[in-house]
Protein backbone atom coordinates (compact mmCIF):
# COMPACT_ATOMS: atom_id res chain seq x y z
CA UNK A 1 0.00 0.00 0.00
CA UNK A 2 1.35 3.42 -0.89
CA UNK A 3 1.88 6.19 1.69
CA UNK A 4 -1.05 8.18 0.28
CA UNK A 5 -3.36 5.18 0.68
CA UNK A 6 -2.06 4.66 4.23
CA UNK A 7 -2.87 8.30 5.07
CA UNK A 8 -6.37 7.92 3.64
CA UNK A 9 -6.93 4.71 5.64
CA UNK A 10 -5.73 6.40 8.83
CA UNK A 11 -8.19 9.25 8.32
CA UNK A 12 -11.15 6.87 7.80
CA UNK A 13 -13.53 6.04 10.52
CA UNK A 14 -14.68 2.57 11.49
CA UNK A 15 -17.70 2.66 9.19
CA UNK A 16 -15.70 3.81 6.21
CA UNK A 17 -13.06 1.17 6.91
CA UNK A 18 -15.76 -1.44 7.11
CA UNK A 19 -17.12 -0.34 3.73
CA UNK A 20 -13.61 -0.26 2.25
CA UNK A 21 -12.94 -3.80 3.54
CA UNK A 22 -16.27 -4.97 2.15
CA UNK A 23 -15.42 -3.52 -1.26
CA UNK A 24 -11.98 -5.16 -1.13
CA UNK A 25 -13.51 -8.50 -0.10
CA UNK A 26 -16.10 -8.27 -2.87
CA UNK A 27 -13.30 -7.52 -5.31
CA UNK A 28 -11.27 -10.47 -3.95
CA UNK A 29 -14.25 -12.82 -4.24
CA UNK A 30 -14.94 -11.50 -7.72
CA UNK A 31 -11.30 -12.19 -8.61
CA UNK A 32 -11.58 -15.72 -7.19
CA UNK A 33 -14.78 -16.36 -9.17
CA UNK A 34 -13.18 -15.10 -12.38
CA UNK A 35 -10.09 -17.25 -11.70
CA UNK A 36 -12.28 -20.25 -10.94
CA UNK A 37 -14.28 -19.71 -14.13
CA UNK A 38 -11.17 -19.27 -16.22
CA UNK A 39 -9.51 -22.29 -14.58
CA UNK A 40 -12.61 -24.36 -15.26
CA UNK A 41 -12.68 -23.24 -18.84
CA UNK A 42 -8.97 -24.02 -19.23
CA UNK A 43 -9.52 -27.43 -17.60
CA UNK A 44 -12.29 -28.05 -20.11
CA UNK A 45 -9.93 -27.09 -22.93
CA UNK A 46 -7.27 -29.35 -21.47
CA UNK A 47 -9.77 -32.20 -21.22
CA UNK A 48 -10.80 -31.59 -24.84
CA UNK A 49 -7.13 -31.49 -25.81
CA UNK A 50 -6.49 -34.80 -24.01
CA UNK A 51 -9.54 -36.35 -25.66
CA UNK A 52 -8.32 -35.08 -29.04
CA UNK A 53 -4.87 -36.56 -28.36
CA UNK A 54 -6.44 -39.90 -27.49
CA UNK A 55 -8.52 -39.72 -30.64
CA UNK A 56 -5.40 -38.91 -32.68
CA UNK A 57 -3.64 -41.92 -31.12
CA UNK A 58 -6.63 -44.13 -32.02
CA UNK A 59 -6.69 -42.73 -35.56
CA UNK A 60 -2.93 -43.39 -35.91
CA UNK A 61 -3.43 -46.93 -34.66
CA UNK A 62 -6.28 -47.42 -37.14
CA UNK A 63 -4.08 -45.97 -39.90
CA UNK A 64 -1.24 -48.40 -39.07
CA UNK A 65 -3.71 -51.28 -39.05
CA UNK A 66 -5.11 -50.07 -42.37
CA UNK A 67 -1.57 -49.96 -43.81
CA UNK A 68 -0.92 -53.52 -42.61
CA UNK A 69 -4.26 -54.67 -44.05
CA UNK A 70 -3.49 -52.86 -47.31
CA UNK A 71 -0.07 -54.55 -47.58
CA UNK A 72 -1.66 -57.96 -46.89
CA UNK A 73 -4.41 -57.28 -49.43
CA UNK A 74 -1.83 -56.13 -51.98
CA UNK A 75 0.19 -59.32 -51.45
CA UNK A 76 -2.96 -61.45 -51.76
CA UNK A 77 -3.93 -59.54 -54.90
CA UNK A 78 -0.48 -60.13 -56.44
CA UNK A 79 -0.70 -63.82 -55.56
CA UNK A 80 -4.23 -64.05 -56.92
CA UNK A 81 -3.20 -62.24 -60.12
CA UNK A 82 -0.36 -64.74 -60.55
CA UNK A 83 -2.77 -67.63 -60.01
CA UNK A 84 -5.21 -66.16 -62.54
CA UNK A 85 -2.38 -65.84 -65.07
CA UNK A 86 -1.27 -69.43 -64.42
CA UNK A 87 -4.87 -70.59 -64.71
CA UNK A 88 -5.22 -68.83 -68.06
CA UNK A 89 -1.97 -70.44 -69.26
CA UNK A 90 -3.14 -73.88 -68.09
CA UNK A 91 -6.51 -73.41 -69.79
CA UNK A 92 -4.75 -72.42 -73.02
CA UNK A 93 -2.47 -75.46 -72.73
CA UNK A 94 -5.47 -77.70 -71.99
CA UNK A 95 -7.25 -76.36 -75.09
CA UNK A 96 -4.10 -76.97 -77.17
CA UNK A 97 -3.75 -80.51 -75.80
CA UNK A 98 -7.43 -81.19 -76.48
CA UNK A 99 -6.88 -80.07 -80.08
CA UNK A 100 -3.80 -82.29 -80.37
CA UNK A 101 -5.75 -85.19 -78.87
CA UNK A 102 -8.51 -84.75 -81.45
CA UNK A 103 -5.92 -84.59 -84.24
CA UNK A 104 -4.11 -87.69 -82.94
CA UNK A 105 -7.39 -89.58 -82.62
CA UNK A 106 -8.08 -88.76 -86.28
CA UNK A 107 -4.61 -89.97 -87.25
CA UNK A 108 -5.09 -93.16 -85.22
CA UNK A 109 -8.36 -93.80 -87.05
CA UNK A 110 -6.63 -93.24 -90.40
CA UNK A 111 -3.76 -95.55 -89.42
CA UNK A 112 -6.17 -98.23 -88.20
CA UNK A 113 -8.06 -97.99 -91.49
CA UNK A 114 -4.76 -98.28 -93.39
CA UNK A 115 -3.73 -101.22 -91.17
CA UNK A 116 -7.02 -102.99 -91.89
CA UNK A 117 -6.57 -102.34 -95.61
CA UNK A 118 -3.02 -103.71 -95.57
CA UNK A 119 -4.08 -106.71 -93.48
CA UNK A 120 -6.74 -107.44 -96.11
CA UNK A 121 -4.14 -107.20 -98.86
CA UNK A 122 -1.79 -109.53 -96.95
CA UNK A 123 -4.59 -112.08 -96.49
CA UNK A 124 -5.44 -111.76 -100.15
CA UNK A 125 -1.82 -112.35 -101.16
CA UNK A 126 -1.43 -115.24 -98.73
CA UNK A 127 -4.59 -116.89 -100.05
CA UNK A 128 -3.30 -116.87 -103.63
CA UNK A 129 -1.65 -120.09 -104.72
CA UNK A 130 2.10 -119.83 -105.15
CA UNK A 131 2.85 -121.20 -108.59
CA UNK A 132 6.47 -122.17 -108.91
CA UNK A 133 6.04 -123.02 -112.57
CA UNK A 134 5.52 -119.46 -113.76
CA UNK A 135 7.93 -118.37 -116.46
CA UNK A 136 10.51 -115.79 -115.46
CA UNK A 137 10.37 -112.37 -117.05
CA UNK A 138 12.98 -111.19 -119.57
CA UNK A 139 14.65 -108.82 -117.06
CA UNK A 140 14.93 -111.64 -114.54
CA UNK A 141 16.61 -113.88 -117.15
CA UNK A 142 19.25 -111.23 -117.84
CA UNK A 143 20.10 -110.86 -114.12
CA UNK A 144 19.61 -114.50 -113.10
CA UNK A 145 19.84 -116.78 -116.17
CA UNK A 146 20.13 -120.01 -114.15
CA UNK A 147 17.25 -119.17 -111.81
CA UNK A 148 19.58 -119.23 -108.82
CA UNK A 149 17.87 -116.40 -106.95
CA UNK A 150 14.32 -117.30 -107.87
CA UNK A 151 13.25 -118.24 -104.34
CA UNK A 152 15.00 -115.28 -102.66
CA UNK A 153 13.15 -112.40 -101.08
CA UNK A 154 14.14 -108.75 -100.90
CA UNK A 155 15.24 -109.22 -97.30
CA UNK A 156 18.09 -111.56 -98.31
CA UNK A 157 20.14 -108.99 -100.33
CA UNK A 158 19.48 -106.30 -97.73
CA UNK A 159 20.74 -108.52 -94.92
CA UNK A 160 23.77 -109.42 -97.06
CA UNK A 161 24.51 -105.72 -97.62
CA UNK A 162 24.35 -105.08 -93.86
CA UNK A 163 26.61 -108.04 -93.24
CA UNK A 164 29.21 -106.78 -95.75
CA UNK A 165 29.04 -103.23 -94.30
CA UNK A 166 29.72 -104.69 -90.85
CA UNK A 167 32.85 -106.47 -92.16
CA UNK A 168 34.28 -103.36 -93.89
CA UNK A 169 35.82 -102.09 -90.64
CA UNK A 170 37.48 -105.45 -89.98
CA UNK A 171 38.90 -105.48 -93.55
CA UNK A 172 40.25 -101.93 -93.19
CA UNK A 173 41.84 -102.75 -89.79
CA UNK A 174 43.41 -105.89 -91.21
CA UNK A 175 44.87 -103.90 -94.14
CA UNK A 176 46.29 -101.29 -91.75
CA UNK A 177 47.81 -103.96 -89.49
CA UNK A 178 49.34 -105.59 -92.58
CA UNK A 179 50.90 -102.26 -93.70
CA UNK A 180 52.32 -101.67 -90.20
CA UNK A 181 53.78 -105.18 -90.14
CA UNK A 182 55.44 -104.58 -93.53
CA UNK A 183 56.94 -101.29 -92.28
CA UNK A 184 58.30 -103.03 -89.20
CA UNK A 185 59.89 -105.74 -91.35
CA UNK A 186 61.46 -103.18 -93.72
CA UNK A 187 62.66 -100.93 -90.85
CA UNK A 188 63.82 -103.23 -88.04
CA UNK A 189 65.76 -100.50 -86.17
CA UNK A 190 62.92 -97.94 -86.15
CA UNK A 191 60.44 -97.87 -83.26
CA UNK A 192 57.12 -97.05 -84.89
CA UNK A 193 54.41 -95.44 -82.75
CA UNK A 194 51.05 -96.89 -83.83
CA UNK A 195 49.02 -96.24 -80.67
CA UNK A 196 45.85 -94.26 -81.21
Amino acid sequence: ISDAEKAILDDMGPEALKNELTDAMVSAFKLMEISSYLNGRECRYLAERDAAREEVALVKQKLEQAKVNHAAYKEKYTLQAGLVTKLAEKETEAARLAGEKTELEGRVKDLMTERDTLAGKVKDLESRPCSSGTAPEADELVIDPNGEYKGFTRAAPVSRIFELEGKELDVAKSSFDNAVAQLLVLNPGVDLVVEG
